[in-house]
């Protein structure tokens, strides 16, 4: 009873007067506590969080009390404490989080404290503890998550052969910390009614990241790492949507690894191809972070706590097949922790509001009629990826005056797309240039055999475009298919012309042709009128779709009919006064634009 009285007793007169007594000095144990969360908790609670708090510094000081601990300086939510002994800090941290945990706090809002120390001997000035051992203890608990207690390696040695009952160290490793120049040999407190497992520190040490190594070397696209790393800078949310193949993976992965240490919470990889349950993308996220549920709290509303105070740079890969779900958890995350950065990749937007959309290009093709000077073409970008892939299955391999404009025309011809190159690099070890190009036109055939670490899709060209092609609706497809008609592409008053029957009726020409543009199987050259395209690569896909459903005959005798009327519409004014209006219509009002390979074209009716 005494004992208890006397507690409660030095409970009251450091909530009246702050210290009981005078700070000690020597060899003593600083330890820094803060509630993880702590503006998100007063933002949701309103009026009811300065209970909680007033209920928080209650057991702290409480549990001081019993172990003989001084309270330096409270500041909002955080404490400053000091021992004259490591043991009885250790056991003070101890006591305070399973008091913590056990407490019913209100509204059923879990309360999370992390908590750093680390011994030295701080010299005292106008009743203040000064220099940099207050430094480094402040910062080992700032590299802490809420519920975890971190020792620095002095208080660890400190208290290894007198621990506290029940309590054993976790050898964490040297971190490098914020503002400190001498890296700290960093050890976690756990204890059987405390939680063992938290995401990684957040320290400078390796700059906190699960980015995959880069086994390969990455090529080109010095403008387009430029772009992405700007807008990066100006939105909380960036997609990068493209055609499958297009290195929208290797780009953001890149950017990423840029931009590592502008994260202090690390850039994170979030791989979504293998997921199928639209439900479990949160569960993807959390795995990725190492979060896990705390007490009461599902894991979804665990992750919206963690990130709500962090960060990071989340890079949510391969979106297209989960795109709802995944938008609708973006909106979430951008809502509930406006610091976090996220970046996708998708063969679609995501489609919500603050969201910014780059469209990932083909890489730069050469020049091939005519031919630049052989270093010129060397650079090229499309080029040096051939090169190098090619080098990789085959050591001799090296670009010569005689097989350069052969690989310049691989490169063409394959649309400047990253897989394809790489693709048909890797038959250098068993076909010349010469026969990989003459080849070309059986490209899904041809263009196999990737890595076999390799997500299936990225294995052969034609698993690439199945997976875009499987996610489209059967009228998306359809359309997609009956679109390979038009060798040079087409109007929107063509397409509704030639592709249309009872399941592709006239109506609908206009929303499915918009979602093959959204979905990168479509490119729109803005003119007047807009004329839309393909890839070859795409158009060699659809044909084999057509041929497939046995609509080739249909379609192409409608292609035919369509610009023989138009054909012979013309003719009667192609040498009267109305010629100039009619060559600029039928050539896009005098206009150029750029074969989806890389060339050059004037726009006429017989190309479709």
């Amino acid at each position: 009873m005494r004992e208890l009285i006397e507690n409660d007793l030095a409970v009251l007169l450091t909530e009246r007067f702050g210290r009981v007594a005078e700070l000690p000095t020597g060899t003593i144990t600083l330890l820094f506590t803060d509630i993880e969360g702590s503006t998100r908790l007063l933002q949701e609670l309103g009026e009811t969080y300065q209970p909680l708090l007033v209920e928080h510094q209650r057991l702290i000081r409480a549990a001081l009390a019993q172990h003989g601990g001084h309270e330096v300086q409270t500041t909002g939510d955080g404490f400053f404490l000091a021992f004259p002994r490591a043991h009885a800090a250790v056991a003070f941290a101890v006591a305070t989080q399973q008091a913590v945990l056990r407490h019913p706090w209100p509204a059923g809002m879990p309360l999370r404290v992390r908590m750093g120390m680390h011994t030295g001997e701080p010299a005292l000035s106008d009743g203040q503890y000064v220099g940099l051992d207050v430094h480094r203890a402040a910062r080992i608990s700032s590299a802490g998550h809420g519920g975890q207690i971190l020792l620095s390696s002095a208080t660890r040695n400190l208290v290894e052969a007198d621990l506290p009952e029940g309590v054993t160290l976790r050898d964490l490793g040297m971190h490098r910390l914020k503002d400190l120049q001498q890296w700290e040999h960093l050890y976690q407190v756990l204890h059987a009614d405390l939680p063992a497992e938290f995401p990684p520190l957040q320290s400078l040490d390796t700059l906190p990241n699960n980015l995959p190594r880069k086994l390969t070397s990455f090529v080109g696209r010095e403008r387009e790492i430029e772009e992405v790393k700007r807008l990066l800078q100006t939105t909380s949310l960036l997609t990068l949507v493209g055609i499958g193949g297009a290195g929208k993976t290797r780009l953001a992965l890149q950017v990423a690894a840029d931009l590592l240490a502008d994260f202090m919470h690390g850039a994170w990889l979030v791989e979504l191809a293998p997921v199928n349950d639209p439900k479990q993308v949160p569960e993807a996220v959390a795995a990725a972070l190492g979060v896990r549920e705390y007490p009461g709290l599902s894991l979804r509303a665990s992750l919206m706590d963690y990130l709500s105070t962090r960060e990071p740079l989340l890079i949510l890969d391969n979106c297209e097949h989960l795109i709802t779900a995944v938008a609708e958890f973006v909106e979430t995350v951008v809502t509930a922790a406006p610091k976090v950065r996220i970046l996708c990749t998708s063969r679609e937007s995501l489609g919500i509001a603050g969201e910014r959309v780059w469209r990932i290009p083909s890489l730069a093709l050469p020049q091939v009629a005519p031919l630049p000077n052989a270093a010129d073409l060397a650079q090229n970008e499309a080029v040096r990826l051939f090169a190098e892939r090619a080098r990789a299955v085959s050591p001799t391999f090296a670009l010569s005056d005689e097989n350069l404009p052969t690989v310049a025309r691989i490169s063409v011809r394959l649309d400047g797309i990253p897989l394809a190159i790489e693709l048909a690099a890797a038959r250098v070890k068993v076909l010349s240039v010469d026969q990989i190009a003459e080849r070309l036109d059986d490209r899904f055939r041809l263009l196999a055999g990737g890595s076999r670490t390799a997500l299936a899709r990225q294995q052969t060209l034609r698993a690439a475009m199945d997976w875009s092609h499987d996610l489209l609706t059967d009228p998306e497809r359809a359309l997609l298919r009956r679109l390979s008609v038009f060798a040079g592409g087409w109007t929107l008053e063509a397409a509704e012309a030639v592709c249309v029957d009872e399941a592709v009726p006239r109506e609908a020409v206009l929303d499915l042709l918009t979602h093959l543009v959204d979905k990168s199987l479509v490119d729109v050259d803005a003119g007047t009128p807009p004329r839309y395209m393909m890839l070859e690569t795409v158009r060699q896909y659809g044909r084999e779709k057509l041929l497939a459903a046995a609509e080739a005959p249909h379609f192409r005798s409608h292609h035919r009919d369509w610009f023989l009327a138009l054909a012979e519409q013309a003719a009667g004014h192609l040498t009267g006064p109305q010629q100039k209006v009619w060559l600029d219509d039928w050539s896009g009002n005098g206009t150029t634009c750029r074969w989806p390979w890389g060339g050059r074209w004037r726009r006429n009716p017989t190309a479709g």
